[in-house]
């Protein structure tokens, strides 16, 4: 009977490696913390601000930050709400939200008709030149809104959809169209075609197979699409501040004009409690269905 010896040196590269393993990862563990740190700092520090609580104080001897070579004295513990509650119940920041959800509510409206029968018929129907379309509807996805937003401009004030919620909706078809026909493209093309088939073979015409098979089975897909393409338009600038007016201005735009009283000078605490409280709705609601955007987009890309 043959009995293996082995080096004592072997036995201890295990001991070894656990000591590195733990370094290793208690060495990614802080970089993400500082990454996390890095990136939710801004939205906390302006969430803070907003209620005159300047975190920056922190970091200044005797609570004084220097603005242009300026003392000013930083009040770090004083809570003050007053800005959210004006926001909240004065003026210009109920009517932003209501332009806001009327613009995102008939340009996702206007995308989900143009888009969805699109978006069938690249996923189920053989019409020619159907990848050229695909090819140019994912072209158009990457064009800057600088490159046509003037133009727009030009156009919508000679027809007079300038200031117009039809008009700054229809604006807005340019971020939201694309995502809207790739996306429930993608969930059209998930549907096994032995559906289509059984469909087709019990007689059904292809709008039939449209409206009462296909869309029942991508309603959820559909649903969480519109709610994505909201988020888009409800925090896009560009184009807001452009084709948007005293009439019709949004909640992304009056952020930066201030959205407490509608007569009232708005300084950099109104601003940032105007901000934090526009933030946090886009920001819940992406949390809310982040799995299903990834769903639908890894759908899109395969299809």
């Amino acid at each position: 009977m043959t009995t293996q010896v082995t080096h004592p040196k072997e036995k201890a590269r295990p001991a070894r490696s656990r000591p590195r393993k733990l370094a290793g990862r208690a060495l990614l563990y802080l970089v993400l913390l500082l990454t996390t740190l890095y990136t939710i700092y801004p939205i906390i520090a302006t969430a803070l601000d907003g209620m005159d609580l300047n975190i920056a104080a922190l970091f200044a001897g005797n609570n004084i930050v220097l603005i242009d070579s300026i003392p000013f004295p930083q009040g770090i513990f004083r809570f003050n709400p007053t800005p959210y509650l004006d926001a909240l119940t004065v003026g210009a920041f109920p009517a932003r939200i209501v332009n806001s959800l009327l613009i995102g509510g008939i340009s996702v409206g206007i995308a989900l008709l143009v888009g969805i029968p699109v978006s069938y018929m690249l996923a189920r129907v053989d019409i020619k030149g159907k990848g050229a379309i695909s090819f140019v509807l994912l072209a158009l996805r990457t064009v800057s809104p600088f490159a046509v937003v003037i133009p727009l401009y030009i156009f919508f004030t000679r027809v007079g959809l300038w200031d117009t919620f039809p008009g700054v909706a229809m604006a807005e078809l340019l971020l939201i169209l694309t995502v809207v026909v790739w996306m429930v493209k993608g969930f059209f093309a998930d549907i096994p075609r032995q559906i289509y088939d059984a469909a087709s073979l019990f007689g059904a015409s292809e709008g039939q197979i449209f409206r009462r098979v296909a869309l029942p089975i991508v309603i959820q897909g559909i649903a969480i699409t519109a709610i994505f393409g909201f988020i888009l338009v409800w925090n896009e600038y560009l184009i807001a501040v452009i084709m948007t007016g005293p009439l019709t201005k949004p909640v992304a735009v009056g952020v930066f004009s201030g959205l407490g009283a509608i007569n009232k000078t708005p300084d950099f605490v109104d601003i940032e409690a105007g901000a934090t409280l526009a933030f946090l709705p886009a920001a819940a609601v992406m949390l809310a269905i982040r799995k299903y955007l990834a769903k639908g987009f890894s759908l899109a890309t395969a299809s």
